[in-house]
């Protein structure tokens, strides 16, 4: 089994160059098989469609339009519960089909969906350990100052947890272990990890590099949607905010009015805009770390089955190494298609 300390946290800067780095290589080394990247689009569509049903629902309820708010908002929550099941089948995809191209093979959606289809209790375990822990992370936050020690300790059991699935998802897909068996391969597994890379097996690919990104970009976004509120501010708009008072806060700094109109809809479609950035850069990450994992699970347990050109360049990607790594060898050149 694993513990927390087995797990590094990378700084604010490093988690950035991370994912930096493996958005500009993942692609190419899983070059050889396109069809990697359907179950990241997949989920990328699916999470744009939950946001935008939220900011369709808020929208239309604001001017009490409940014939589209009422169930665009009941269909959002339905596709937010759903999510972290359909999620991780796409990511048990994901994963088989980056074991298949490490082995020279060009699998078909079709041959993906049913492989997945064998595991499904393995994927609805896995998906209701990823809400229980997102659940009682977020009650825990909401509570007072014993939510904060929960929060504290809960924290820590997701990254132990967030490490476990990185290496449960191939062991399911690839291997077929269930759950336990699974786990219980952890330690085995860690000890067969070459001494090359023995220092990246605990590592937090990208850890909320996400969030750093998209932090500065909601604040714009917020900001040019406050601006473009006050500019188009009306009052008889239905998404009028009111009128908060200026001039008499800015007295002595110029000519300016005693108050500004503010209208909350271009502020409501800005963050629409930057949420649905986000969800295809969370997507986007997420399929990355899939990949990074399942690459380096084949590469601890199935090294010989890689075809022999790669494996060197795929040393160098699991180090991160600053290096361009090597071409890749055109899709369909090995294996069947």
């Amino acid at each position: 089994m694993i513990d927390s300390n087995t797990l590094r946290q990378p700084a604010v800067k490093e988690r950035v160059v991370q994912l930096g780095y493996l958005l500009k290589h993942t692609f190419t080394l899983v070059g050889r098989d396109p069809g990697i990247l359907r179950p990241w689009i997949r989920m990328s569509v699916y999470g744009v469609v939950m946001a935008s049903l939220f900011f369709i629902s808020v929208i239309a309820l604001w001017v009490n339009n409940g014939d589209i708010g009422t169930p665009a908002l009941l269909l959002c929550l339905l596709m937010f519960i759903y999510k972290y099941f359909y999620y991780v089948r796409q990511e048990l995809r994901q994963s088989w089909l980056v074991s298949e191209a490490l082995q020279g093979h060009r699998r078909t959606a079709s041959e993906a969906k049913a492989r997945v289809k064998g595991f499904k209790g393995a994927s609805r375990l896995i998906a209701l350990f990823e809400m229980v822990f997102n659940g009682a992370l977020s009650w825990a936050l909401r509570i007072g100052r014993a939510g904060v020690l929960m929060a504290i300790l809960l924290k820590g059991l997701r990254e132990v947890w967030d490490l476990v699935n990185h290496y449960l998802l191939p062991s399911v897909v690839i291997d077929g272990y269930g759950i336990r068996e699974s786990i219980s391969r952890m330690k085995r597994l860690k000890e067969n990890v070459p001494e090359t890379l023995a220092g990246v097996f605990g590592i937090d690919v990208a850890a909320r590099a996400v969030g750093t990104i998209m932090f500065p970009i909601y604040v714009l976004m917020v900001l040019v949607g406050l601006l473009i509120g006050i500019w188009v501010g009306d009052p008889q708009s239905p998404y009028y905010l009111g009128d908060p008072l200026v001039g008499t806060a800015m007295a002595g700094a110029g000519p300016l009015p005693d108050t500004l109109p503010i209208t909350a809809l271009p502020i409501l479609i800005a963050l629409w805009i930057a949420k649905l950035f986000s969800v295809v850069l969370e997507r986007m990450a997420a399929s990355v770390k899939v990949i990074y994992f399942s690459i380096f699970y084949m590469r601890i347990t199935h090294a010989d089955d890689i075809v022999p050109e790669i494996r060197g360049e795929l040393e160098a990607y699991l180090r991160m190494e600053a290096e361009d790594p090597a071409p890749v060898a055109a899709p369909g050149s090995q294996g069947s298609p």
